[in-house]
């Protein structure tokens, strides 16, 4: 059969379809895409683009036993590495001899928060199925839209691979549908046999400074919160901790509205560094700081800036 006549079969296969066999199809699309990231093991390396950088990079991701190990390395550039086990993440940065530990509670790995389909989800984003493409190797792949409901969270469009379940490609889209980042892999494997030393940093990290992000316990001694959140966001987690380049410890507050994630960091201003204010980006993520009560607080996330402007004019101390 013709390209062309295979395009329009299946375009009225799915106006026949209708909207909402059409959205129970995409349903299930995320459904099997979050199964496959939460079970499968694989290797792949992948192009991330954004707003004026590009990256190519490669990813392990083990599961062994019920247990998650992964490694990311930066092909290109200065050939950092991220190694995560569990909740536990180091990061080692060969250009400045510095490995650093956190922990990083959450369900999302190293490569990014992707839609899951959780209760809820369809109360803030409709999820529809946009057709069928050729995308890595010419595979088939489905493509999938989440689309925010309101302005207070950006959207993704998914190319989720046919044969393996795997976002293939990812897009993240700004309040107006434009992509703020990009992720296509170029190779992925899904495999069974990964060894323990794939998932050793490739660097030596023998002469490096090592630096641990500390917690500050217990977890309840954050004097801040956050009064006013917009809808659907819910402070998810609090912490006080040590963070490299700030000369005291640093609140955390972290809010979560299910596939859109905020930090909040606040610490007392220091006086040889001119404050930080007003809105910004780093890489993927928004930010925008300000300055009050002798804090300087800055919010960051995959969000519009407004949503942060929001939550920062909401940062209240613990009554």
């Amino acid at each position: 059969m013709p390209v062309r006549a295979c395009a329009a079969l299946l375009v009225a296969c799915l106006a026949a379809a209708g909207p909402a066999q059409a959205g129970d199809e995409a349903r299930e699309w995320l459904a099997r895409m979050t199964h496959t990231l939460t079970t499968a093991s694989y290797d792949g390396e992948f192009q991330l683009e954004g707003r004026g950088y590009s990256e190519r990079m490669q990813i392990i991701h083990c599961v062994r036993d019920g247990a998650v190990s992964e490694r990311l390395v930066s092909l290109s550039g200065q050939g950092r590495e991220l190694i995560r086990r569990g909740d536990e993440v180091t990061a080692y940065m060969p250009d400045k001899q510095i490995a650093v530990i956190e922990r990083r509670p959450g369900k999302d790995g190293l490569l990014g928060t992707l839609p899951r389909l959780d209760p809820g989800i369809e109360q803030w984003y409709e999820v529809t199925l946009q057709g069928r493409v050729p995308e890595l190797n010419g595979r088939p792949a489905a493509v999938v839209e989440v689309r925010p409901r309101d302005k207070f969270r950006f959207g993704h469009r998914l190319w989720i691979d046919e044969a393996t379940g795997m976002p293939v490609r990812t897009e993240l889209l700004d309040t107006s549908g434009g992509v703020v980042e990009r992720l296509r892999f170029t190779r992925l494997e899904i495999r069974n046999d990964i060894p323990d030393s794939s998932l050793k940093p490739g660097v030596d990290p023998a002469h490096f400074r090592w630096v641990r992000q500390a917690e500050h316990p217990p977890a309840g001694a954050v004097a801040w919160t956050v009064r006013a959140p917009p809808p659907g966001f819910r402070l998810s987690a609090s912490t006080v901790k040590d963070i490299v380049g700030v000369p005291s410890p640093v609140s955390q507050l972290v809010l979560s509205a299910g596939l859109a994630s905020v930090s909040v960091f606040i610490h007392p201003t220091v006086a040889s560094q001119k404050p930080a204010e007003g809105a910004g980006r780093a890489g993927s993520a928004s930010t925008f700081s300000a300055v009050g009560e002798g804090q300087q607080v800055t919010a960051v996330g995959e969000v519009p800036p407004n949503t942060l402007k929001v939550i920062v004019d909401s940062i209240v101390r613990q009554p």
